[in-house]
């Protein structure tokens, strides 16, 4: 009966199941009062760079190079685990758009909506780490409604910053919850929030710029001893609208992110022979070659200074 049993548990661990519903959250707590930071990798599962920033982070924590001398740490290397391991963006729900807690879970996303909500309602600080498909490097989606956010986000080692999405997205969404990803579910509870995006998704590099952010973050924090990351010679756009995939089409070029653009400059133009231009002088921000109909397509903000 022993063996039985003995084999039966053997076969089970050795099974492929379909899907591990399983998310790995590792928290780090001092004997210190101090803030709650959660840091997020593969929010998005073909977004490597976050969740080899966190790894090197918590291998440093582990093996006591890197030192907590107050509040608390988690970290959520792999957030989207099916679709780190099939990577893919997403499976069957972008899991940073229309983050909330489903009455009836649909899709596989769904399922992880109650843990990442209860992780995310637990922080005082939220930093996502993301990467992107488009040429270009290191920046922060930047918050401004909370002048403590600002300040945190501008001792991150960033120098490009966008700001206004949320407002951007919504108009073109008919439920303003669907515009709702992680920061934005993190501020309602009250965090300061931002997304970092290290880049290109094959950058070299990314995962030491995010890995870099991490430490910068932690020092700004006094939650580790370091000296603190001062801003340099940083640069703020606006977003001013969102261009949808009506239907197929092309860029006019291929776009990078950040590249300027004049006003009735040609972005893009649809099969149909309808054209995108550009509404005033401004940036192109996140090109999104690839997107299939319905969904983002370019994204397009304006300079300022910081907010």
């Amino acid at each position: 009966m022993i063996a039985t049993k003995a084999s039966s548990l053997y076969n089970l661990l050795n099974t492929e199941l379909e899907s591990v519903l399983m998310i790995k959250s590792v928290r780090y707590e001092t004997f210190n009062e101090g803030q709650h930071l959660v840091v997020l990798g593969a929010v998005h599962g073909n977004e490597k760079c976050g969740t080899a920033a966190i790894e090197r982070l918590m291998a440093a924590l582990d093996s006591e190079k890197l030192v907590l001398k107050k509040g608390t740490l988690t970290c959520v290397p792999i957030t989207n685990p099916r679709a780190y391991e099939e990577n893919v963006r997403f499976c069957e729900r972008n899991l940073n758009r229309a983050l909330y807690v489903k009455d009836e879970p649909q899709h596989y996303e769904d399922q992880i909506d109650p843990i990442l909500c209860h992780i995310l309602e637990q922080a005082d600080v939220l930093i996502d780490l993301h990467s992107y498909a488009s040429e270009g490097g290191l920046f922060s989606f930047l918050g401004v409604s909370n002048q403590t956010e600002i300040d945190f986000c501008r001792h991150l080692t960033v120098q490009n910053f966008v700001y206004g999405w949320g407002d951007a997205f919504a108009q073109v969404l008919e439920d303003p919850r669907d515009a709702m990803g992680t920061v934005e579910y993190a501020r309602l509870h009250g965090a300061i929030a931002t997304t970092i995006e290290c880049g290109q998704h094959l950058n070299a590099d990314a995962a030491d710029k995010g890995f870099q952010v991490l430490l910068a973050g932690l020092s700004y924090l006094e939650m580790i001893d370091a000296p603190k990351a001062e801003p340099v010679d940083q640069r703020f756009v606006k977003m001013h609208s969102v261009f949808m995939k009506e239907e197929e089409g092309e860029f006019a070029q291929p776009w990078k992110h950040y590249d300027e653009v004049s006003e009735g400059q040609l972005l893009a133009t649809y099969a149909s022979g309808k054209e995108v231009r550009a509404p005033q002088a401004g940036f192109i921000v996140l090109p999104k070659t690839h997107a299939t109909v319905g969904t983002e397509w370019i994204f397009f903000g304006v300079g300022t200074d910081c907010p």
